[in-house]
């Protein structure tokens, strides 16, 4: 099986926004503004629905489909800054009783940026190789390079603790 190519950035570094993070990072600004008026004028039965959706598809997505860009430290701060917007949003949802347990997984979206932070220093530690994503063809999604059993790992700890993390927010378990 050929390896996957050797490390050539630092852990650390900054580039300009690609398109795709532009526009990632434009279409949830625009949806933060969304759920603010909703939030302000919705009705109490989609607020709840439309909260969940809002804060869980950055901490699904992050690693599905931006695990590339989160590399860049300025696209990484761009979505810590949205993490700070959800942690904003909890203490000023916290005493509305609609919001009672759906507004806990706002505070798990900094949470699992810093967890993706960790596994790509393990990867980089333990295989000498960025973090890479799964796919069905054992091939990294956007890199085309082999994912070897480390990145099932780290891609399973993730997952788990983005479930585990949301349940135990939601009162699940």
């Amino acid at each position: 099986m050929p390896k996957r190519k050797v490390l050539k950035k630092p852990l650390f570094y900054f580039e300009p926004l690609t398109p795709w993070d532009s526009i990632a990072v434009w279409i949830y600004g625009i949806a933060t503004i969304v759920f603010a008026v909703y939030n302000y004028y919705g009705t109490s039965s989609n607020r709840v629905a439309f909260l969940i959706f809002y804060t869980l598809t950055p901490q699904v997505f992050n690693y599905l489909l931006n695990y590339k860009s989160l590399r860049n430290l300025k696209s990484f701060l761009i979505w810590c800054g949205f993490a700070l917007v959800h942690i904003i949003l909890f203490f000023f949802l916290k005493n509305d009783p609609v919001y009672y347990r759906a507004r806990n997984p706002l505070l798990n979206s900094i949470l699992l940026l810093f967890l993706y932070q960790l596994l790509r220093i393990a990867s980089r530690k333990i295989q000498s190789k960025e973090l890479a994503m799964p796919s069905k063809d054992f091939k990294d999604l956007f890199d085309n390079g082999d994912v070897v059993f480390w990145d099932f790992i780290f891609f399973l700890i993730y997952w788990g603790s983005l479930v585990s993390l949301t349940l135990l927010a939601l009162g699940k378990i």
